[in-house]
């Protein structure tokens, strides 16, 4: 007769047996980054933002809309960041360089914010081994970062994309009531009398939808209080003595959070919003698409990618982030930032194989600073934070089939909208 323990042991081995083999830890084949630039003033000059404000604004040390001194610190610091978690995750070596071609920086080079965001993270991921980025000429704008009117299939109808746009702003509507305490507050800040007849403009009254060659654009109270108040968030990024912070109304981050709902709710008809990302962001799509899966970039104007890439860097701007994560079905908070695209953050699509079967699999993060951190450099590290898909249906540790997001993807884009092909021609015309 078997004892209890003899037969208790005897039961677990048959149960270990039966059960399947434990999967083996997925490993890290490649990533590719969507930043936006560091920290900027504002891309208006102060005579030309006199209007909104009862008080002159702060001077600032560069040209509107350029990269500052500080907004290049925090460059480095997200640099080092994304150099440090990469070499920690066995896709950069631990001491020397990057073999040739494991490592393509590619910048909008129509803004010096972002041919510098892109010079700086170049440097940052490979000290001392000369990794150079690459842009564009300023004329014409890239179609990579902003999209190209000129490309007939990714038009936007006027119709759908107005209405896009209002579902994107979810079941409230743009004039949500976190959104208008915002814009209240922002009243009280930056033009008091506003409303009353006195200096400055007043943030009441109905927004509309306007037209642009690339689209449509929410024009009205909140686009401005939307840009203002990221304005004011940028003074307090850079460090500005805090008279100088909103006039000297804004003592601390709470206070800038406290504004930024309006920007929020403004960049959620970018940020939930296919329709619009498809025929904005095709190409880079497209472009990701290809990185993530190893295919060669081939001569089109843009990042370098192939089969041996580890790390691919688009640097350009919030937006770019937005439309990538309009069209990757992803959803995220930030803990400690009140910017959902915030200042040299980067969106990170980390592929990853399953070593026994080869299959890939898509794991979004996001690399971010807090606001105090963008203002005091302090931790010297970026934050990491979870994004999830928002469906998947082959989901593993997180991650999703990269042949599942490939396909829907590449469903969402019109056929023809930001073909390699196509905008090779578009760059020659």
């Amino acid at each position: 007769m078997l004892r209890f323990p003899t037969l208790l042991l005897a039961l677990l081995a048959v149960l270990a047996a039966a059960a399947p083999a434990l999967a083996a830890p997925l490993t890290l084949e490649r990533v590719v980054l969507i930043q936006r630039h560091g920290v900027r003033p504002p891309t208006s000059s102060n005579a030309d933002l006199a209007k909104y404000a009862a008080q002159p604004w702060p001077d600032w040390p560069v040209a509107p809309g350029e990269l500052t001194p500080h907004g290049a610190l925090t460059v480095t610091l997200m640099g080092g960041t994304l150099r440090e978690a990469y070499r920690a995750k066995g896709l950069l070596p631990a001491r020397g360089c990057p073999k040739d071609g494991q490592v393509s920086v590619w910048a909008d080079g129509a803004d010096q914010r972002t041919r510098r965001t892109g010079e700086l993270t170049a440097e940052a991921l490979a000290p001392g081994c000369g990794i150079k980025a690459g842009w564009a000429p300023p004329l014409p704008r890239d179609p990579v970062f902003s999209g190209s009117p000129a490309d007939a299939a990714c038009k936007v109808d006027p119709a759908e994309g107005a209405a896009a746009m209002l579902a994107a702003a979810g079941p409230d509507g743009l004039d949500t009531p976190p959104a208008r305490e915002a814009m209240t507050r922002l009243q009280t800040i930056v033009a008091p009398d506003g409303c009353k007849g006195g200096p400055g403009a007043c943030f009441t009254g109905d927004d509309s939808i306007g037209q642009t060659p690339l689209g449509p654009r929410l024009q009205g109270p909140m686009s401005i209080s939307a840009s203002l108040a990221e304005d004011l968030l940028l003074e307090y990024a850079d460090d500005k003595p805090l008279p100088e912070v909103g006039w000297g109304k804004v003592r601390s981050a709470r206070d800038i959070a406290a504004m930024m709902p309006a920007h929020e709710q403004m960049f959620s008809t970018i940020r939930h919003n296919p329709y619009l990302a498809a025929r904005q962001g095709g190409l880079m799509a497209r472009m990701v698409l290809g990185a993530l899966n190893g295919d060669p970039s081939g001569t089109v104007p843009g990042p370098t990618y192939g089969p041996a890439s580890k790390v691919v860097v688009f640097a350009g701007h919030d937006t770019n982030i937005a439309l990538m994560g309009a069209l990757f079905g992803l959803d995220w908070t930030l803990p400690g930032e009140p910017d959902i695209t915030s200042p040299a953050q980067v969106l990170a699509l980390e592929v990853l194989a399953d070593p026994a079967t080869g299959k890939r699999y898509l794991r979004p993060v996001m690399y971010y600073e807090t606001l105090d951190q963008l203002r005091f450099l302090t931790p010297a590290r970026a934050q990491e934070a979870s994004v999830r898909f928002e469906v998947c249906a082959d989901v593993r540790d997180g991650a999703c089939s990269l042949a599942e997001v490939t396909r829907r993807v590449a469903s969402l884009i019109p056929a023809g909208c930001g073909e390699i092909d196509a905008a090779a021609e578009t760059k020659r015309q």
